[in-house]
């Protein structure tokens, strides 16, 4: 004899429901110390992000005039610390740097064009796009292409939302002046865990494999 046994089991599913976004920028219109390592900070604290993990991270940052290959740039918060500009385009042939003039970019993990590399084949003009932090953690008057990325805005991930962030700029070489125009953030929500579903799926076993226990024959089933 057999029985048809349902076992649920578990399936993952996909969660369901949009993924909160939180973007702010600030106007600060700041000319920068030229050749001036202490360079300039501007610090922002946040209290109004609707959910509490930093899921991914992206800053924008608007500097008109000046000389890029000059400038470096980090922004921190809380444990998360990520290098913007490490005097962009200087390489091992060319330490003046990119000497193209001011920027209107975003920085996103999700890029695929590393800025510092970009730039050492812009001479002129301005930046614009989408790219990878410079993320070179070095002496900015040693850095090149070839300097490790180890500051990158995955440091930001899964740290709390509020409180200080701070955007730190410093001209590091003589000649032109950059002012900083604006910067901001766009924080996206780690997304929630997939749920976990039940599924009902009917298997049929034997009574042997069941352990089921046998009711006891009757008398003319023994015969």
């Amino acid at each position: 004899m057999r029985f048809l046994l349902t076992l649920t089991l578990a399936a993952i599913a996909p969660a369901t429901g949009a993924v909160s976004t939180y973007s702010n920028s600030w106007t600060v219109n700041t000319t920068l110390a030229d050749n001036d390592p202490a360079g300039w900070a501007s610090s922002v604290f946040i209290n109004d992000v609707p959910f509490e993990q930093i899921g991914t991270l992206e800053v924008d940052l608007v500097i008109s005039g000046g000389w890029n290959g000059d400038l470096y740039a980090y922004v921190t918060h809380k444990n998360g610390f990520s290098v913007l500009l490490n005097r962009i385009g200087a390489t091992s042939l060319d330490g003046a740097g990119s000497s193209s003039s001011g920027m209107n970019v975003t920085f996103s993990s999700s890029a695929t064009e590393d800025i510092h590399t970009y730039a050492a084949g812009v001479f002129s003009g301005s930046l614009s796009g989408i790219f990878l932090p410079d993320g070179r953690e070095a002496d900015p008057m040693a850095v090149t292409q070839f300097t490790p990325q180890t500051a990158l805005l995955s440091s930001f991930h899964g740290q709390e939302a509020n409180g200080l962030w701070t955007l730190f700029v410093a001209d590091m070489a003589h000649g032109d002046l950059s002012t900083v125009v604006s910067w901001g953030i766009t924080i996206t929500e780690v997304p929630e865990p997939a749920r976990v579903l039940a599924a009902g799926i009917p298997v049929l076993l034997g009574t042997a494999l069941l352990g089921h226990r046998r009711r006891p024959r009757t008398q003319s089933e023994c015969n």
